[in-house]
């Protein structure tokens, strides 16, 4: 009895334990009955004895518990024991610095974050920045066999910026109806067009005609020449002091002593050398009234008349009332009376008329 107990005793061995993978053997520990045994770094000895046979519980952070028998018989000196994940980590990048990054509806950080996913799970991810497409993605543990999942997200833009130029200095550049910027230095004005959404780009600036064009996203460029802007005839025919001429009334008074009669032919003079054609003309009312002198231009139809009608005698001479009527439609518009709008300016042409009638009189 005594030989085979100093028999087990010398003959009793030393296995090493090494736990694996690597990311596992920091954290990794080795339990006899509820009692650690010695080792680290993932390398652990254990002494079983002669005919003897021993269980060992291997925790690791991050891993499943597994579970190694030993025996005196097994020839093998050294064990490897490979422990299988039960999470992973999760890193998240983006090409966006101030993307927003939710994790399941939370949001856990900016341009890149990290999570832990553990076995059976999904991760469902949604990025947010403000000039780009919404991201969606989602990560399950399987998704790799590495215990670190790198996922990279690039995000699209879903707007840039254009540049709209034009050689005139003060035009102004509107974008889907609001003022941009205007041209300055022929320095060109910033705009912004979005995916799916082409904007209208109108140019305006007086004495041209307006330019107009439609932006797309998906064009490549990002700059807009448009050179020259056409000019526009009907700014260029027009006086641009005339607002207090236009549809108001002047008052025109008759030097003393001057016939009646030679008046209205005097002032009727100035009148016919423009309008050719009179709707009204009776003398015995003093009363004078033109038909409508249309002018066609790229940018409107103008039409203009003139009236002149005697004021009754107030004791205070002979006096008319002149009245220059000045009226503007679209320039495709059929010439009616529905089509046109009172206009604040008149063509040049008619400049001076008002100076004659009174200058012939007074």
């Amino acid at each position: 009895m005594c030989g085979l107990l100093v028999a087990t005793l010398v003959n009793a061995k030393n296995v090493q334990i090494i736990v694996k993978p690597t990311e596992a053997q920091a954290s990794a520990q080795i339990f006899e009955n509820g009692s650690p045994i010695s080792g680290s770094n993932g390398s652990f000895v254990a002494s079983i004895g002669f005919l003897q046979k021993k269980t060992f519980t291997i925790q690791a952070d991050g891993f499943e518990t597994e579970r190694l028998l030993v025996s005196y018989s097994h020839k093998m000196d050294v064990y490897d024991v490979i422990l299988k994940p039960n999470r992973k980590k999760v890193n998240i990048s983006t090409n966006v610095e101030s993307a927003s990054i939710y994790v399941d509806g939370e949001e856990i950080g900016k341009g890149n974050a990290t999570f832990n996913i553990f076995k059976n799970g999904e991760k469902n991810i949604k990025i947010v920045a403000d000039g780009y497409d919404t991201y969606y993605t989602s990560v399950s543990f399987t998704t790799s066999p590495d215990l670190i999942i790198n996922r990279e997200c690039l995000l699209s833009s879903n707007r840039k910026d254009i540049y709209v130029q034009v050689n005139q200095d003060g035009a102004k550049v509107f974008a889907d109806g609001v003022l941009a910027g205007v041209v300055s230095n022929r320095q060109p004005v910033k705009c912004t067009v979005h995916k799916g959404s082409p904007i209208s780009i109108l140019i305006k600036r007086e004495g041209f005609m307006d330019v107009m064009g439609e932006i797309n996203f998906a064009e490549s460029h990002s700059h807009y020449d448009f050179g020259d802007m056409p000019a526009d005839e009907a700014w260029n025919a027009t006086d641009q002091n005339s607002s207090d001429i236009a549809n108001n009334i002047i008052a025109i008074k008759v030097r003393e002593g001057m016939d009646r009669n030679a008046a209205l032919k005097a002032m009727k003079y100035y009148i016919t050398n423009i309008f050719r054609n009179l709707e009204i003309n009776d003398n015995l009312a003093g009363w004078v009234r033109t038909t409508w002198n249309l002018d066609k231009f790229a940018t409107m139809l103008v039409r203009t008349r003139v009236e002149l009608k005697e004021i009754p005698s107030d004791g205070d001479g002979l006096k008319f009332n002149l009245l220059i009527e000045s009226q503007k439609a679209a320039p495709n518009a059929v010439p009616t009376d529905e089509n046109f709008h009172e206009w604040n300016l008149i063509l040049k042409r008619y400049k001076r008329m008002s100076e004659d009638i009174r200058n012939a009189v007074n």
